[in-house]
């Protein structure tokens, strides 16, 4: 195989990571068992709120910037974890968004 041909999927798939995640997704699970944040297109930075909890601090990237202008913060859990997804919107989270198996939600600054 030349190295063109293996380096090309290669680099379009590194570049796939830098546009952002797929939000054409709905509300409803596309999977029961936890999956990385990374394969719906998302970059965790640490558990939120704590260190054992499954949902994940993200980055902002182009596709969800806007809504964290207002000082609030992202955080995306997995679609499944409906009983975390409910807890952290009783505390002020709105849902913004969905990529792939993650909900994504934005989290008022305190």
């Amino acid at each position: 195989m030349s190295v063109t041909k293996t380096v090309a999927p290669i680099a379009l798939f590194a570049m796939s990571g830098c546009l952002g995640p797929d939000l054409d997704y709905g509300a409803k699970p596309t999977t029961f068992r936890y999956t990385e944040a990374g394969i719906s297109g998302l970059n965790a930075v640490r558990p939120y709120p704590t260190p054992d909890d499954v949902c994940e601090v993200i980055s902002e990237n182009q596709a969800i910037r806007e809504p964290a202008n207002d000082g609030s913060f992202l955080i995306a859990c997995p679609k499944h974890e409906r009983g975390a997804i409910n807890d952290r919107r009783g505390e002020g989270a709105k849902v913004i968004a969905y990529a792939r198996h993650w909900t994504i939600l934005s989290v008022p600054a305190s």
